[in-house]
């Protein structure tokens, strides 16, 4: 019986073996955050009904694109074990799925962290994240406000790579008469430890400090519109939800520094 079992499980294993890396390579943080569970996009959308799903990223992720019925509860907040229990009891059996923006995104696992250690069950990270949900489900996915989302609106890796230029062409377009650059970093990132190259200031004069919430009002008002918009924030994450606004107001002629103001202190242009 033993010898039969073998003769089953070991062609099953060398079937299995070749996809570790795989998967380990997809998922690299699961390696980092080893006794967090996860929660497969097949298995969310079954338990869709039942699970309370979070969304723990910033507010202009969220109003960008959410699953549909996801409660919004920043893992960065104060307030965000408080909150959570508002939205499932510590003791209440439904699953929780947190989700950020992804397989790099490591927001989702310390929400599972912060949520297990303080008492919570069956919690789990749902590290896929929001855009292979809206790709996979769209219909349970809500993008710029519309619900279905429509996918064809999602801004490709492609199309926001093309908006990003280097800090040399940064600076170049930033002496061009009708530029205007916007730092949508907000104050306290820069108060908070000046000293980090991501935090400095840059040396190009006229920069105004708009930060993304109000930035997105503006933009929503129309304004700007005849000027180039050269945008920069800290490392070059947060501008593609930028992205999202200026696309949907018409706007076209507008660039990011790649790396956002690290790239600037790369190339001394920091103070």
């Amino acid at each position: 019986m033993q010898r039969k079992l073998m003769t089953v499980l070991v062609p099953l294993l060398v079937l299995l073996l070749p996809a570790l890396p795989a998967l380990a390579e997809e998922f690299p943080l699961r390696a980092t955050y080893p006794q967090v569970k996860t929660i497969s996009t097949a298995e969310l959308a079954q338990k869709y009904d039942q699970a309370v799903i979070v969304d723990v990223r910033s507010e202009i992720e969220f109003e960008v694109g959410h699953i549909a019925k996801a409660k919004f509860i920043p893992v960065s907040a104060g307030t965000f074990l408080s909150d959570l229990e508002k939205a499932r009891p510590k003791n209440a059996p439904a699953p929780i799925a947190f989700y950020c923006n992804g397989h790099t995104c490591a927001k989702s696992y310390k929400a599972v962290e912060q949520a297990a250690a303080a008492g919570f069950g069956n919690v789990f990270c749902y590290d896929a994240g929001i855009f292979e949900w809206i790709t996979t489900h769209p219909e349970r996915a809500t993008l710029m406000g519309q619900t279905p989302a429509k996918k064809e609106k999602l801004i490709s890796e492609s199309a926001l790579k093309a908006k990003k230029i280097g800090y040399a062409q940064f600076a170049k377009k930033a002496s061009e008469a009708n530029s205007l650059i916007i730092d949508i970093r907000e104050p306290f990132q820069r108060a908070k430890d000046p000293e980090l190259p991501q935090n400095r200031l840059l040396v190009l004069s006229g920069v105004r400090n708009i930060p993304s919430d109000r930035l997105v009002d503006l933009l929503k008002k129309g304004e700007f519109k005849e000027k180039q918009l050269l945008i920069t924030d800290a490392v070059g994450k947060q501008v593609q939800w930028i992205q999202y606004y200026l696309e949907e107001q018409g706007y076209s002629n507008y660039f990011f520094l790649e790396n956002g103001v690290l790239s600037a202190a790369d190339a001394g242009a920091v103070k």
